[in-house]
């Protein structure tokens, strides 16, 4: 063999290696719930935090702009979409093995999230001021029974 032909061969070896590889570390990102955070791992490395207090949503509905980590080629139907509250991109596209199943876990972990960062006593809601004294001042006149007709 001359040299331009080992040379060929050498670059069709490192481009299907190449390819296998990105397939190959696609497929292996994994997700995970903790109590304060959703993390993206990647070989087994965190690279990717959500604050569970920072989701909004988690639905299935496809979107178009979104920051995506899909572990499968076609995603359409592990698709979980989480709505964040703050960030470049809102929308978070995940694909885990058992959607409705992480889809519960998550919702659970948020809501636990929720409840721990609001507790019963600090809660900021606003409440109508109850009324102590129901009857009129003396300085508003009340109706005689004769004026009502």
């Amino acid at each position: 063999m001359n040299g331009f032909l080992t040379q060929v061969l050498l670059a069709i070896v490192i481009v299907f290696s190449a390819a296998g590889l990105l397939l190959w570390s696609a497929a292996s990102i994994r997700y995970r719930v903790t109590a304060k955070h959703l993390q993206v791992f990647w070989l087994g490395l965190p690279i990717r935090w959500v604050r569970l207090l920072d989701i909004k949503h988690i639905g299935n509905r496809p979107v178009f702009w979104a920051e995506r980590w899909p572990n499968t080629l076609w995603d359409s139907r592990r698709m979980l979409v989480i709505r964040r509250r703050h960030g470049l991109f809102k929308n978070l596209v995940i694909t885990p093995q058992y959607p409705f199943e992480f889809k519960a876990t998550l919702d659970q972990a948020r809501q636990a999230a929720l409840a721990s960062a609001n507790p019963a006593g600090s809660r900021s809601q606003i409440v109508a001021p109850s009324p102590t004294n129901t009857s009129t001042p003396a300085s508003i006149p009340r109706p005689k029974a004769e004026d009502a007709v």
